[in-house]
């Protein structure tokens, strides 16, 4: 019967080895999904004021096309809506300023590359 009590002792020796691993990898995994998305957010943030600013250029053409096609006009001083759109497009060309900023602190906190960030792919 001491082999089975050796057989036992050893398999609970193992389990609580294998426990303490699979805790310590889920907590590794955790962080680093902590982290990874942490970046995804900051980066749709940047993509959605890249879209926003690219809609504001589009505003800015518009203007531009009608002012110069309907009116003739080529001077813009004092051309309340085309200022409106530059301004605000300064000020969404600053907001992704600030954003790249907190991305690239967010990489530097959590020492991430930009290679750790791309999908792994698929081999299916």
């Amino acid at each position: 019967m001491a082999i089975w009590d050796d057989i036992k002792k050893n398999l609970k020796e193992v389990g609580s080895a294998t426990a303490e691993k699979a805790e310590e990898l889920g907590k590794v995994a955790a962080t680093k999904t902590e982290e990874l998305t942490k970046v995804g957010k900051a980066k749709l943030e940047i993509h959605q004021l890249e879209r926003d600013l690219d809609k504001c250029f589009a505003s800015i053409g518009r203007v531009v096309f009608d002012s110069t096609d309907g009116e003739n006009v080529a001077n813009f001083t004092g051309n309340d809506k085309y200022f409106k759109f530059v301004e605000e497009a300064k000020e969404i060309r600053e907001s992704i300023r600030l954003k790249e900023e907190r991305l690239e602190e967010i990489r530097n906190e959590y020492s991430i590359s930009e290679e750790e960030e791309k999908p792994t792919e698929s081999t299916e």
